[in-house]
C-alpha cells in the first residue's frame, strides 16, 4: 500500500469512526432535546450562545447558515420561552445582542454535562496507550484548524 493509499484508508476510517461517535452522542442528546421542547435549530442557537456568549443576530445567522429573518424568528421564540434575551451591544447601542438567560444557561449546562459524562464513560473503556494516540491525533487536528491542509 502506498503512502497515499494508506492516508486515504485512514481518512475513510476516521470519518467512519466520527460518524458513529456523533450518532451515539446525538442519540444521547436527543432525549434531552425532546424533553426541552426545542427544535433542533433552537437547540443549536442555545448551544452556540453558551459557547460564544451574546451575539448579534447577523453573527448568529452566519454561524447557523440561515437568513437574518430566520434568526429573528428563532430568537423571538426562544425569548418568549425565557431562554434567550436581547440586550444592547456595549460597542454600538443600535445593535441588539442575543444572549442566554439563567434558564438558557441551565439548559446548556445540563446538555454539556450529559455529553461530558457520556464521553468520559466511553473514554474509560479505552486503554491508556490508545488514549495517548487519540490525544496526539486530536492535538494535531486541533493544530490544523485554520490551516489549508497538506
Amino acid at each position: 500500500m502506498t503512502g497515499d493509499d494508506e492516508r486515504a484508508a485512514l481518512f475513510a476510517a476516521i470519518e467512519s469512526h466520527g460518524t458513529e461517535i456523533r450518532r451515539v452522542m446525538s442519540r444521547a442528546g436527543a432525549d434531552h432535546l425532546l424533553g426541552s421542547g426545542l427544535t433542533m435549530q433552537q437547540f443549536r442557537v442555545v448551544m452556540l450562545l453558551s459557547q460564544d456568549g451574546p451575539l448579534p443576530h447577523s453573527e448568529l445567522a452566519h454561524a447557523l447558515g440561515v437568513s437574518l429573518a430566520s434568526v429573528t424568528g428563532l430568537v423571538d421564540r426562544l425569548a418568549a420561552r425565557g431562554i434567550v434575551e436581547r440586550t444592547p451591544s456595549p460597542a454600538d447601542g443600535r445593535v441588539r445582542l442575543a444572549g442566554l438567560t439563567a434558564r438558557g444557561l441551565t439548559l446548556a449546562e445540563q446538555v454539556t454535562t450529559e455529553g461530558r459524562t457520556l464521553l468520559h464513560t466511553l473514554l474509560r473503556a479505552v486503554d491508556t496507550e490508545a488514549l495517548r494516540g487519540l490525544e496526539q491525533g486530536l492535538a494535531a487536528l486541533r493544530g490544523a484548524i485554520g490551516h489549508e491542509g497538506p
